[in-house]
Protein backbone atom coordinates (compact mmCIF):
# COMPACT_ATOMS: atom_id res chain seq x y z
CA UNK A 1 0.00 0.00 0.00
CA UNK A 2 1.00 3.71 -0.51
CA UNK A 3 3.02 5.24 2.28
CA UNK A 4 0.56 7.59 4.34
CA UNK A 5 1.82 11.30 4.89
CA UNK A 6 0.62 14.10 7.43
CA UNK A 7 -1.85 16.22 5.27
CA UNK A 8 -1.97 19.61 5.19
CA UNK A 9 -5.18 21.71 6.41
CA UNK A 10 -6.10 22.59 2.53
CA UNK A 11 -5.87 18.88 1.68
CA UNK A 12 -9.43 18.24 -0.86
CA UNK A 13 -10.90 14.76 0.72
CA UNK A 14 -11.81 11.62 -0.96
CA UNK A 15 -13.93 8.26 -0.55
CA UNK A 16 -12.58 4.92 -0.05
CA UNK A 17 -15.31 2.90 -0.36
CA UNK A 18 -13.88 -0.27 0.19
CA UNK A 19 -10.26 -0.81 1.59
CA UNK A 20 -9.20 -3.09 -1.51
CA UNK A 21 -10.70 -0.65 -4.17
CA UNK A 22 -7.67 0.51 -6.17
CA UNK A 23 -9.09 4.28 -6.99
CA UNK A 24 -10.90 6.67 -4.77
CA UNK A 25 -13.82 9.08 -5.19
CA UNK A 26 -13.21 12.60 -5.00
CA UNK A 27 -15.16 14.98 -2.92
CA UNK A 28 -15.17 18.20 -4.88
CA UNK A 29 -13.36 19.20 -7.65
CA UNK A 30 -9.66 19.21 -7.47
CA UNK A 31 -6.89 20.26 -9.65
CA UNK A 32 -3.14 18.85 -10.82
CA UNK A 33 -0.67 19.70 -7.94
CA UNK A 34 -3.51 19.34 -4.99
CA UNK A 35 -3.17 16.82 -2.00
CA UNK A 36 -6.21 14.41 -1.76
CA UNK A 37 -6.25 13.20 1.80
CA UNK A 38 -7.66 9.82 1.34
CA UNK A 39 -9.99 7.76 3.62
CA UNK A 40 -11.72 4.15 3.91
CA UNK A 41 -15.10 4.36 4.76
CA UNK A 42 -15.54 3.84 8.63
CA UNK A 43 -12.08 3.59 9.04
CA UNK A 44 -9.06 6.69 10.83
CA UNK A 45 -6.53 5.89 8.92
CA UNK A 46 -5.47 7.88 5.80
CA UNK A 47 -3.10 8.44 2.93
CA UNK A 48 -2.51 11.41 0.59
CA UNK A 49 -1.85 11.58 -2.75
CA UNK A 50 -1.16 14.24 -5.15
CA UNK A 51 -3.49 14.99 -8.16
CA UNK A 52 -1.62 14.45 -11.60
CA UNK A 53 -4.82 15.72 -13.24
CA UNK A 54 -7.50 18.07 -12.89
CA UNK A 55 -10.88 16.48 -11.85
CA UNK A 56 -14.29 17.21 -11.49
CA UNK A 57 -16.28 16.79 -8.80
CA UNK A 58 -17.05 13.61 -7.60
CA UNK A 59 -14.37 11.84 -10.12
CA UNK A 60 -12.10 8.98 -9.61
CA UNK A 61 -8.26 9.18 -8.93
CA UNK A 62 -5.88 6.05 -8.75
CA UNK A 63 -4.63 5.11 -5.37
CA UNK A 64 -1.60 3.63 -6.11
CA UNK A 65 -0.55 2.78 -10.04
CA UNK A 66 -2.16 -0.13 -12.41
CA UNK A 67 -1.35 -1.77 -15.17
CA UNK A 68 -3.00 -1.85 -18.41
CA UNK A 69 -5.62 -4.59 -18.20
CA UNK A 70 -5.82 -4.76 -14.51
CA UNK A 71 -9.46 -4.56 -13.01
CA UNK A 72 -10.36 -1.60 -11.48
CA UNK A 73 -11.81 -1.87 -8.00
CA UNK A 74 -14.39 0.08 -6.42
CA UNK A 75 -17.24 -1.68 -3.74
CA UNK A 76 -14.52 -4.30 -3.47
CA UNK A 77 -15.77 -5.26 -7.02
CA UNK A 78 -14.57 -5.12 -10.47
CA UNK A 79 -16.30 -2.13 -12.14
CA UNK A 80 -14.08 -2.34 -15.63
CA UNK A 81 -10.31 -2.61 -16.42
CA UNK A 82 -7.32 -0.88 -17.22
CA UNK A 83 -7.28 -0.03 -21.07
CA UNK A 84 -3.71 1.36 -20.66
CA UNK A 85 -1.18 2.15 -17.76
CA UNK A 86 -2.67 4.27 -14.94
CA UNK A 87 -0.91 6.61 -12.74
CA UNK A 88 -1.29 7.08 -8.52
CA UNK A 89 -2.77 10.21 -8.70
CA UNK A 90 -4.43 10.06 -11.98
CA UNK A 91 -7.79 10.50 -13.37
CA UNK A 92 -9.98 7.01 -13.74
CA UNK A 93 -12.85 7.83 -16.13
CA UNK A 94 -13.75 6.37 -19.70
CA UNK A 95 -10.82 7.52 -21.29
CA UNK A 96 -8.35 5.06 -19.38
CA UNK A 97 -10.98 2.27 -18.33
CA UNK A 98 -13.36 -0.39 -20.10
CA UNK A 99 -16.10 -0.78 -18.48
CA UNK A 100 -17.62 -4.04 -17.58
CA UNK A 101 -20.94 -2.93 -16.40
CA UNK A 102 -24.04 -2.13 -18.15
CA UNK A 103 -22.47 -3.69 -21.35
CA UNK A 104 -25.13 -6.35 -22.82
CA UNK A 105 -22.06 -8.25 -24.61
CA UNK A 106 -20.54 -9.78 -21.37
CA UNK A 107 -21.89 -12.68 -19.50
CA UNK A 108 -22.16 -13.07 -16.12
CA UNK A 109 -20.01 -15.41 -14.41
Amino acid sequence: MAEARTPTADALRALIIHRDDNVANLIGAGRRGQAVRCTVEGESAAETIELLDDLPSNHKLARRDVAADEPILKYGLSIGKASRPIRRGEHVHAHNIESNRGRGDLRAP
